[in-house]
């Protein structure tokens, strides 16, 4: 396809024709353009996925059967990213400044461990400030799933969804919170996605 032609198309899309780096100004609005023609929103959306990834929890207080108060902090590393719009996002680090006091905690409720304010530095040195808050957890057979889903509050895709699973063995799981100290610690896989309107 030649140049010309290549430029109106990625105009129509979305991307504005230009150097690398270059960004178009926003979305499309519907409306009139100058030339009399109708532009309409687009419908794609920017989707990021992050498949290759581990992270780690780790708990100030070991989690028992039994609610208690423990410090949790989570942090994580994804890599292989990529995007509909070609963004230059390829890997990211995530997770919690600091650890976060939760109240009434026990292995019955590990949705609620990692929620809370993220941070994550993408390997473009931008960062995003994500709050984490809605949580599920599923067993199934030998592995556990922790998805935490939340919104970027601000820099990098301010506005947009992020969404988290960790997966753990249960049987890791298990013996934490059976052990004498309780479950401190928790290592797994972990994919990351971010979708913008």
């Amino acid at each position: 396809m030649r140049g010309t032609s290549a430029c109106a198309v990625l105009l129509l899309g979305v991307l504005a024709c230009g150097g690398e780096g270059r960004q178009a100004a926003g979305p499309l609005m519907e409306g009139t353009g100058g030339s009399g023609m109708t532009l309409e929103r687009p419908l794609e959306k920017v989707l990021i996925t992050c498949p290759l990834g581990l992270g780690e929890a780790k708990y100030g207080t070991g989690l028992k059967g039994e609610p208690g108060d423990s410090e949790v902090s989570f942090l994580a590393s994804v890599s292989g990213c990529v995007t509909v719009l070609g963004s230059a996002v390829t890997s990211a680090t995530l997770g919690s400044e600091t650890p976060s006091l939760v109240r009434g905690l026990s292995c019955a409720d590990l949705s609620r461990a990692g929620a809370g304010r993220q941070v994550v530095t993408w390997n473009t040195a931008e960062k995003s400030t994500v709050l984490m808050g809605q949580s599920h957890v599923s067993v199934q057979e030998a592995t556990t799933l922790v998805t935490q889903t939340g919104k970027v509050l601000s820099g990098k895709f301010q506005g947009a969804t992020a969404v988290r699973t960790t997966t753990y063995l249960t049987a890791d799981v298990e013996k934490g919170c059976r052990s004498q100290e309780g479950l401190k610690y928790l290592k797994g896989p972990v994919t990351f996605s971010v979708t913008y309107p």
